[in-house]
Order: structure tokens, then sequence, then C-alpha cells
């Protein structure tokens, strides 16, 4: 699920007047961005989500300042010629997308609430869109994604005649944990939480690890490794990077959570140092050091880059390419 998509889920739900939600249904080709691609538009201009590299949304503001009543609407953009003289832009983007438009009402807004009221549970979802081709008239709804359906497809579009059916899963915002609160943790949680996870942050000291140090992190834990571990409980979902710079801390860490399982955790520091960290315990699989993809990175934020650049990468890694039927 791209990063983007939370931010725009969260504009839906606020549901400010004279909005709309733009999704991309289809590509046939190729594209810049793929099935299920969500973009919220004021008739002001504002915009959060991307949709094309600016193919495309230019044209898609013009259209929704032209209705005379606020009605969902398909539009179609092919981007397969430089001299296409469909729409006028000859971009050559060697691909063709289907873009559906929809006013966000309270009804849409609603949909949303429940949507991630299901996420934050830590449950995917189905988003289905049902739009009537003849009466402009489009309707979402949302399901819980049951625990047999364990590889849906992510996207689906259907044309039945009457109506297009666009179906598309979404998941849970990845949580990232990271233990340590230092001037360097700094960039971490500003880039990873614009790379669209779920940051708690945890120290043993209450100064360092507040809002008014790291803004970007949406939860605070205050405590021991063993206090922290507790009170957050992570799961074999969840990222964890650890960035204390003290060793002590570090390995009672590391001892604790290798008694559980997690997706990912990072150590930052030597690998000699990560080696003494596990004490010659066995390393499993989901443990990285160093942390971080090598881009011979020396400054916090170009460290900051090269974690959040593993994170992503792994994150991603199961979801490059994204399923379609119909």
């Amino acid at each position: 699920m791209s990063s983007d998509h939370y931010a725009v889920i969260d504009a839906v739900i606020a549901m400010e007047k004279n909005n709309y939600l733009a999704t991309i249904v289809n590509v046939e080709g190729t594209a810049y961005r793929k099935e299920g691609t969500l973009m919220y538009i004021t008739e002001t201009g504002k915009e959060e989500g991307l949709l094309t590299g600016g193919c495309v949304e230019q044209d898609l503001l013009a259209r929704i300042e032209m209705q005379k009543e606020a009605k969902a609407f398909l539009m179609e953009y092919d981007l397969r010629s430089e001299d296409d003289l469909t729409w006028g832009q000859g971009v050559g983007c060697d691909g063709k997308i289907y873009i559906m438009v929809e006013p966000i009402t309270p009804a849409t807004s609603a949909v949303f609430q429940q949507l991630k009221s299901y996420m934050q549970k830590g449950e995917s979802v189905k988003l289905i869109k049902s739009f009537h081709k003849i009466n402009k008239f489009l309707v979402n709804t949302v399901i819980p994604l049951g625990k047999e359906e364990t590889n849906p497809a992510l996207t689906s579009f259907l044309d039945t005649g009457n109506n297009y059916i666009f179906t598309q899963v979404l998941s849970p915002q990845p949580r990232l944990i990271i233990y340590g609160a230092g001037p360097d943790v700094r960039p971490v949680v500003y880039f990873a939480s614009k790379a669209g996870f779920y940051v708690i942050l945890s120290d043993w000291r209450e100064a360092n690890c507040s809002v008014d140090n790291f803004p970007d992190a949406k939860e605070y834990q205050i405590g021991s490794p063993t206090q922290v571990l507790d009170a957050i409980n992570p799961s074999e979902n969840d990222y964890v990077l650890l960035m204390t710079h003290n060793f002590s801390k570090d390995q009672e860490f590391v001892h604790l959570l290798l008694e559980r399982r997690v997706k990912f955790l990072g150590l930052l520091g030597s690998k000699k140092r990560s080696e003494k960290l596990l004490a010659e315990k066995i390393k499993p699989d989901w443990v990285h050091y160093p942390v971080g993809i090598s881009i011979h990175s020396e400054s916090p934020e170009e460290i900051a880059i090269s974690i959040t650049a593993q994170l992503i990468k792994i994150k991603n890694s199961k979801n490059s390419v994204m399923g379609k039927i119909g």
C-alpha cells in the first residue's frame, strides 16, 4: 500500500466542502502509478497524494471546476504516444490510465472512517467502488478482509455493462518502533513517517522522548527495554530500530526481542558491535546489521535515508506487483 494512501484517507475523513477523491482504477500498459493510487483534490487546487508525475492532475482539476453539479465521473487518459491528441498533453508515458473521480460526501467520509477503524485494529479491508455509468452515481463499501483470503488480488476492475466495479485491498499502516531518542534519530523519524510508517518512539529518558523533539512520531513510550516492549507488544508485522548508543540497554533490548519475532530489527553500529550484542545467539533472518542500505552515508540525514530505504524495500518487497482481474 502506497505511503500517501494514509494521508488521503485522513483528508477524506476530514471532509471539507467541495472536495474530490480520484482513484486510478485501471492501467493498460505502463504508467507512473498503479491501480489503487488515491489522490485528494480540492476546488482550490490543494492536493494530497499524486496520480502521475503531473501529467493529468491539472486537467482533472479543470474538469472538476467545469462541473455544474458535483457528480462522479470516469476519465480515460491515453499517454502512450507523444503525438497523442486525445487530450492534448502528449506525455508519452506508454500507457493508458482510467481514473474514477468522485465528490466527497458525508457517506464517503463515513465509509473511510469505518475503513480506518478496521486498519487501526490491524485488519486489512476491501474497498469496493460501484459506479453506475448512466446515473453517474458512485457507492463506496468497505468490508474486513477475511482471514481465509490469504492471498487476494490487490486490485480488480470489472465492467458489468451498467456499472464499473473497482475493488482494492488496503492494509494497516506499518508500525516502526524505535528505541533511542538521540539527535541522530530525528531525521529517521521524519523520513520514515513521510514514507508511510506509523512511528512509535521510545526511550528511558523522558526529556528526550517528546513531541517537542520529535513532532513526526505518532506515539511515545518511556521506560526500560522490558517496560517498553511490554507496553508496545511488538508483533511479527512490526519494524524495529535500535538506536540508543548505550550498549547495556541495547543488549537487554535485543535479548528480549529475540524471544519474540518481528518483521525487521535493525541494529545501528558496526558489525562487530552488533555481534557482541547478540552474544553468540543465533541470528534470525529478520535481524539486520549494520542497518541501512550501503550508500557510503556519513551525516545523520544520509544515514536516515539509507535506513528508510531499507525499510521501504522490505515493506514493498511482497507488494511490488499489484494483482488485477477483470
